[in-house]
């Protein structure tokens, strides 16, 4: 029986190529397009989660003067991990220090390796992660500060082998012995190391530095926010408790002075939603979870409507099978084989283009996602898909087409229900409800993509480039200026403390000024520059002037007109007394607010000030003189000895490393929205055939009778229009809603215009004509003679 009707559903199929061939084409496209999606979603929901009791594991975040919103720092102070490894309700506290962007040397074989990523970390850590040894041993890790554990490809890097047990590299000056080989850290980690060395080695090191003011030990130091801690709690703990218990350790550590309160963030979240509960992360993943499920329904849609719509072609083969003794449930049998097999070949098709299309997805997504059968979760996905698809493209048609009169058929009599098309209106309207809303999501994006881009920073971002210059360079700096700024390819040279102009990282509450109360616990961004720096940045002044290089810089500051504004200070603002860091002085300038971090952030408060030592190096060039330039600064940087080879950074390259999210998400949904307009034009292509062919005579009839090619395209493509056209109505706002939830992560952005929406409207439009008329053209320009001398 299921052979027979295998045979017959492959026999109708090759008779009805055209058909047959639009539903293969377009359910493969929205399986392969769904399963890229998903594969995408489940990446994004398992960070973390490989981990042992995830679900208890949770990391301590520091809510800063929450009264006065104030900042949500994700590292807290060092005594944390203490307090919390006190708590009765707390398994193991760990704490996490790290060096970013470190050099890393074998001087055996004279190789630095740069960009490494160094973990100082406690004696709990591997209690409460699962980060697996390869090779080597834990044993007596912690007893030698010396001592190193890295990953296979940091092994690779430094030794050109991953057998590394033994060896030993250089950081700075201290060299360090391997001890253990790590497993490769998985992509969905929120931890992301190249190396780990016992916490006790930055310990020591803090403590020889001459640590923070009157705190000389991590132990001590509850002014430096500078460690991850995270606590493993026991199960049915309220989080809450423990973050309060946390917080009243702290604070009576401080004598009662204390404005912060420590939240316990959970890490099976902490990927999805931002310490301040911003859950924009989660949202978009979730859009394109719906984007997946939708996709694969427009495919599903486009069986319906060309079922649905060829009812009538197969009205009189029903009818002959019905009364050879076919029943109801035979038929639907039949029906239902048809459709599992222009499934099957539709997914065999989908596996075929993931596995050809996923290298270039990754590159996309910024992902390492691979298609495995083995993905349970994939299959589950398939198995839904087949269910929902049956549903929605099988059933329904089967009931339709197995209930009518096969009398009624087999006179060419139309019956009712099969005849009716307000289903498959409602269906494409549906199917352009969707694309339409992704059109306008697409170009909402972009319209903030560009607003980014030309946003008025309050700076000139344009051909400045930063280098930090190695440790012996600081001592002849004078010089190095005087060499750099004698060169006519350099237009401008400055010292500044700050690495990245996108993110002022160093904020500070040590910041006093006459008036101001005991509760104000303002938290200010710090800066220190030398005398070129705003200058040369293009930053403008509202009121005083700049620094002038002299001794007493030292006891000036330089603030931004928030910081004014926050302080309660009225203009003129020059001369208004405040203490920074204990030492009291005067303001000597007030600039125009400029963004310092994300625009997704508002500009917040920030303090320049003056120090002589290391820091980067801002210069600036010009398109033309930029190579030459560059070449200087190489020359001096490997005038003086230094473990990291030559490298700088153009400001322009930071703020767009900073928008790399936005840009991807701006391309997948370009993508997705891609495929959602195709597949939706292929069933209207289709139904626009099949609406074509079901009134070849009425057109040959009306050609006859003189009308116009215009005309006859515009019988056959109005309804569709007005199809489209309502499916713009009902998208417009549910567009408007997702992009108003998209553009509350920033601060400062693009209005929803009306332009947008128009144009997203157009597009749709332009689409739906061109797609239809195709068909209504060539319908129109057929012979009348050909469509009427056949019956």
């Amino acid at each position: 029986m299921i052979k027979n009707y295998l045979i017959t559903a492959i026999r109708e199929l090759r008779k009805r190529k055209f058909y047959t061939a639009i539903n293969i084409l377009g359910l493969s496209v929205s399986l392969t397009a769904s399963i890229l999606i998903i594969l995408w979603v489940q990446d994004e929901q398992s960070f973390d989660k490989f981990h042992p009791d995830y679900e208890h594991i949770y990391k301590v975040n520091s809510h800063l003067d929450p009264e006065h919103n104030g900042s949500i720092w994700e590292n807290s102070p060092g005594p944390i991990g203490n307090y919390a490894q006190n708590i009765p309700e707390v398994d193991y506290a760990t704490r996490i220090s790290q060096d970013h962007n470190t050099t890393l040397v074998n001087d055996k074989l004279k190789r630095p390796v740069t960009d490494m990523n160094i973990y100082y970390v406690d004696s709990n850590f591997f209690n409460m992660f699962h980060f697996p040894l390869q090779e080597g041993s834990l044993s007596g890790f912690q007893a030698n500060y010396k001592q190193a554990l890295i990953t296979p490809s940091t092994a690779e890097k430094l030794f050109s082998t991953q057998q590394a047990i033994g060896k030993t590299f250089r950081y700075q000056k201290d060299l360090f012995t391997v001890a253990g080989i790590l497993k490769d850290l998985p992509q969905n980690s929120s931890i992301q190391f190249d190396v780990v060395i016992p916490l006790g080695y930055h310990a020591q090191r803090f403590t020889n530095w001459g640590g923070n003011g009157k705190w000389k030990t991590i132990d001590e130091d509850m002014g430096n926010y500078s460690f991850s801690t995270y606590v493993k709690v026991k199960p049915n703990t309220s989080a809450a408790l423990i973050g309060k218990s946390i917080t009243d350790s702290y604070t009576k550590a401080r004598n009662g002075e204390n404005s912060t309160v420590f939240v316990l963030d959970p890490l099976k979240t902490m990927h999805l939603i931002a310490p301040d509960g911003n859950k924009s992360t989660l949202r978009m993943v979730q859009i394109f979870g719906i984007i997946a499920v939708l996709l694969l329904v427009i495919g599903a849609v486009n069986y319906v409507n060309l079922s649905t719509a060829r009812a009538l072609d197969r009205a009189k083969d029903v009818g002959i099978r019905k009364i050879i003794g076919a029943n109801r449930l035979h038929l639907f049998l039949q029906f239902i084989t048809e459709t599992i097999v222009v499934f099957l070949c539709s997914l065999l098709i989908a596996f075929i283009l993931i596995f050809i299309l996923h290298t270039g997805y990754n590159q996309i997504a910024q992902k390492s996602i691979s298609f495995s059968f083995r993905n349970t979760a994939i299959w589950l996905y398939i198995g839904i898909a087949i269910i929902g698809t049956l549903g929605l493209s099988s059933i329904y048609p089967a009931i339709q087409l197995s209930s009518f009169n096969p009398i009624h058929s087999l006179k060419g009599k139309s019956v009712k229900g099969v005849s009716s098309n307000t289903m498959r209106k409602i269906l494409v309207v549906f199917q352009f409800t969707l694309s339409v809303t992704l059109i306008v999501c697409t170009l909402v994006i972009r319209n903030q993509l560009a607003f980014i881009q030309k946003i008025n920073l309050g700076y000139d971002r344009d051909h400045v480039m930063t280098l930090g210059l190695p440790e012996e360079a600081y001592k002849h700096m004078d010089a190095i200026r005087t060499e750099l700024k004698n060169n006519n390819a350099i237009q401008a040279v400055s010292l500044s403390g700050v690495y990245n102009m996108t993110d002022f990282g160093n904020a500070t509450g040590d910041i006093d000024w006459p008036g101001k109360s005991k509760d104000n616990k303002l938290i200010v961004a710090q800066a220190t520059i030398d005398k070129n720096f705003i200058p040369l940045m293009g930053i403008q002044f509202l009121e005083g002037e700049n620094f002038t290089g002299m001794p007493a810089d030292s006891s000036g500051y330089v603030i931004n007109e928030t910081l004014a504004k926050q302080m309660g200070l009225k203009p003129p603002y020059v001369g208004s007394n405040m203490s920074f860091h204990d030492v009291p002085g005067q303001i000597i300038g007030v600039v125009k607010d400029f963004h310092f971090k994300s625009i997704k952030d508002r500009i917040g408060p920030m303090v320049f000030w003056t120090r002589y030592g290391a820091g980067t190096l801002y210069v600036k060039t010009s398109t033309t003189k930029a190579p030459e330039a560059i070449k200087a600064l190489e020359k001096i940087y490997n005038r003086y000895p230094s473990d990291a080879p030559f490298n700088y950074t153009f400001i322009d390259q930071q703020f767009d490393n900073l928008y790399k999210s936005e840009r991807r998400t701006g391309l997948l949904f370009n993508i997705f929205a891609g495929i959602a307009i195709f597949i939706s034009a292929l069933g209207l292509f289709a139904l626009a055939t099949h609406e074509a062919q079901m009134r070849i005579k009425e057109i040959g009839i009306r050609k006859v009778l003189g009308a116009s090619t215009f005309g006859v395209v515009r019988l056959l493509g109005k309804n569709f229009v007005i199809l489209v056209s309502i499916a713009i109505l009902i998208a417009c706002p549910i567009a408007v809603y997702l992009m108003k939830q998209w553009l509350s992560n920033f601060a400062y952005k693009t209005d929803l215009d009306v332009q947008t929406f128009v144009l997203g409207s157009i597009l749709a439009l332009l689409i739906a004509i061109i797609t239809v008329s195709y068909q209504a053209v060539r319908a129109a320009l057929s012979n009348p003679v050909d469509s009427l001398r056949d019956e």
